[in-house]
C-alpha cells in the first residue's frame, strides 16, 4: 500500500524589509520550478509596524515561504 497525499507547492517567497522606523515593506520573489529565486523581488505590500506586515501575511491564502 502507497500512502498519497497532497501538497500545496509554494511558487513564491516573501522577505519582509525594515526600511525605517515606521516603514516595513513586504518583497516577493517568484520560485521557479527548479527551485531558484528569482533574481528582482518586487514590492507586493507597504506597512507602518512589524504587526501590520505580519497581520496581511496571515491573511494570505496561498502556500508561500517566509523568509526573514
Amino acid at each position: 500500500m502507497t500512502a498519497h497525499q497532497n501538497f500545496a507547492q509554494a511558487d513564491h517567497c516573501f522577505t519582509i524589509k525594515q526600511v525605517d522606523d515606521n516603514s516595513w515593506w513586504v518583497l516577493r520573489s517568484d520560485l521557479p520550478r527548479h527551485g531558484r529565486r528569482s533574481i528582482l523581488p518586487r514590492v507586493v505590500f507597504f506597512g507602518t509596524s512589524e504587526e501590520q506586515v505580519k497581520s496581511w501575511l496571515d491573511s494570505r491564502s496561498e502556500p508561500f515561504f517566509l523568509q526573514q
